[in-house]
């Protein structure tokens, strides 16, 4: 694996040292905005945060049928999943733990307070307008669960006039797909309702099964909204929900039906021309129901969200919130039942100032939660325009992560835990070489406390039980190199990431996070067509701390390819695992092998 590794790390360098040369026959692109690093709106590449942006027509090309498909090939970003479609699936984000993943729909949490982290494998890419990924903790302005990084999902909207569309999908594992959308925007009126289909008879989840594991997920994203003179006021509701087929500990096959939710009510505009104001109220729900056992878990969330942005003068920004927030958790799993109400409530600042080649963030977070009492994060952030296409910055922040319901009341749970907590510090370089080329370089450590964790010295059976409590120690350092290339008819995106994710207690390797990837996505326009490939290179890992069990490394490409019919026609196909590459994400689960799709989608807007 280490060969190959360096192979492909050795051909990466030669083809960025080709395009680097050849950057004259390039044309020029646009740079995209981006909120998720500071809550406001600022021009990627400019934010002392860099945060990675996977836009619709990324997505479209890939034709990935989950968030977990398309989030696999960012380097970084290490993916657990116990099967195919549908199956549960884990994110580790520069090492951290997977439940240290904030995920945002439109701005609102859908991480579970039962356990484990948000339901990446349920979320409907049709439904999916971009993304935005920020590594590192974000506590400060987030809240719980962001010690590792935030995957913010924005879902589709529709441009000026009326557009509809309508795509059919059909591929390997008996798997069809439909989707419709009609939406509307006249300048003062807008709304829409996009509707997607899923269904796969999937393959077997486990090994040694020898029935297939099918999935079935029914996706709706619809929202009205109306511009007036100073206000905007907005209400949306996004939908996923459906059947998930895997086995049991005993190969006995079983499944459960699943609903993940977020509705809100928004309100954002201008009180004068020096503060903008945004109010959000939103509700989550996570539902499981295990339909041969009776288990199930739901989390259900309600949200106010107050933020006040006040430009004091050209060079200064002063964004202030307030968060109020109510959580009630019910689960039963194996004939532990728990049930909490909790309350939190927040206040944050945040402060970004720029004179001349200087840039600085500061900010601070105060949360009260019922299960802990108070707690403080803070992050500061500098940057140095040190010529006019380099930029260097160093971040120091600390991140916390609420124990949930489980935790605190499941097998083995104990009341008095306390947050787990996090300090990383980062630098970075980022370099815009012109035409359309950024290299950036950055380097980090982390270092994890509090970590909760299962402790049973007298054993399973012994006289003394066991219980969860604060007492690993976690440091994860590391370094990542990109290089992107946004130029017509070209777009290249190429991320390595070099990490030591350390269990401080042990002194070994944390479990399912590579020490090495690489990544690759490729795309070339034509006239009439597009098409590419993603690349994925990681090294070993090791798949649980309670066995020596080791997942080998693995290479997996997907291709694509996408044809323009007509103006309103596109014929799109994918061959996924193009080489049939035999891996393993989990142990003792099957991932697929070589598979293919083709879909057909209508697409027509007509100007207001």
């Amino acid at each position: 694996m280490s060969y190959r590794f360096n192979t492909a790390l050795s051909f990466t360098q030669s083809v960025i040292c080709g395009l680097v040369l050849s950057q004259q026959s390039f044309a020029a692109s646009s740079t995209p905005v981006v909120v998720t690093a500071t809550r406001t709106p600022i021009v990627n590449g400019s934010a002392i945060t860099p945060t990675l942006v996977i836009n619709r027509s990324d997505i479209e090309l890939s034709q990935a049928q989950d968030l977990t498909q398309l989030l696999q090939f960012q380097a970084g970003l290490d993916i657990a999943r116990n099967g195919g479609p549908g199956q549960t699936s884990s994110l580790f984000i520069r090492g951290t733990e997977s439940n240290h993943t904030l995920v945002l729909v439109d701005g609102v949490e859908i991480n579970p307070g039962t356990i484990g982290g948000a339901a990446l494998q349920q979320i409907n890419l049709d439904m999916v307008e971009r993304i935005e990924i920020v590594k590192g903790p974000r506590s400060t302005l987030y809240g719980s669960d962001a010690i590792g990084g935030v995957i913010h999902i924005f879902t589709r909207r529709g441009g000026k006039g009326t557009s509809s569309q309508l795509k059919l999908g059909t591929g390997s594992d008996q798997t069809r797909t439909l989707s419709a959308a009609v939406r509307h925007d006249d300048g003062r009126f807008y709304g829409g309702v996009d509707l997607s289909l899923l269904n796969t008879g999937g393959f077997p989840a486990r090994r040694g099964a020898s029935t297939d594991s099918g999935y079935s997920n029914t996706s709706i994203n619809a929202r009205i909204g109306h511009r007036g003179k100073r206000f905007t006021t907005e209400l949306s509701h996004w939908e996923s929900r459906g059947n998930t087929e895997y086995f049991g500990f005993f190969l006995d096959p079983l499944d459960q039906d699943y609903q993940n939710a977020v509705s809100a009510f928004t309100v954002k505009g201008a009180i004068n021309n020096r503060w903008g104001t945004t109010i959000k109220l939103s509700h989550m729900v996570d539902r499981i129901i295990q339909n041969q056992g009776g288990d199930f878990a739901t989390t259900r969330r309600t949200v106010f969200d107050w933020q006040n942005d006040f430009q004091l003068n050209a060079n200064n920004l002063v964004t202030v919130g307030a968060l109020l927030s109510n959580q009630s958790t019910r689960a039963t799993s194996f004939g532990n039942t728990l049930g909490e109400d909790i309350d939190e409530n927040a206040a944050y600042a945040q402060l970004q100032s720029q004179h001349g080649r200087h840039q600085l963030t500061l900010g601070i977070r105060a949360n009260n939660h019922d299960a802990f009492g108070s707690y403080t994060t803070w992050d500061t952030g500098y940057a140095y325009q040190a010529t006019p296409a380099l930029l260097l910055s160093a971040m120091v922040g600390t991140g916390f992560r609420a124990p949930d319901s489980t935790d605190r009341f499941g097998f083995g749970g104990n009341p008095n835990l306390e947050p787990e907590t996090s300090r990383n510090i980062e630098w970075v370089a980022r370099y815009q070489m012109g035409m359309g080329q950024t290299f950036s370089l950055s380097a980090f450590q982390n270092n994890l406390d509090q970590l909760i964790s299962f402790d049973d010295p007298d054993g399973f059976l012994g006289p003394i039980p066991g219980r969860n409590k604060n007492i690993d120690k976690a440091r994860i350092r590391g370094i990542e190199a990109s290089y992107s290339l946004d130029r017509h008819p070209w777009k290249l995106n190429i991320q390595a990431t070099l990490q030591d994710p350390e269990n401080r207690n042990a002194g070994n390797q944390l479990a399912r996070r590579a020490k090495q990837s690489l990544t690759v996505n490729a795309a070339y326009t034509g006239r009439h067509y597009r098409t590419g490939f993603d690349a994925l290179v990681t090294s070993e890992r090791p798949d649980s701390d309670f066995s020596n069990t080791v997942n080998s490394g693995y290479t997996l490409i997907n291709f694509y390819a996408e044809k323009k019919l007509t103006p309103s026609w596109w014929l799109r196909g994918r061959i996924e695992n193009l080489f049939d590459q035999n891996y393993t994400l989990a142990d003792q689960f099957n991932t697929r092998g070589r598979a293919a799709f083709i879909e057909i989608q209508y697409k027509q807007t007509k100007d207001g």
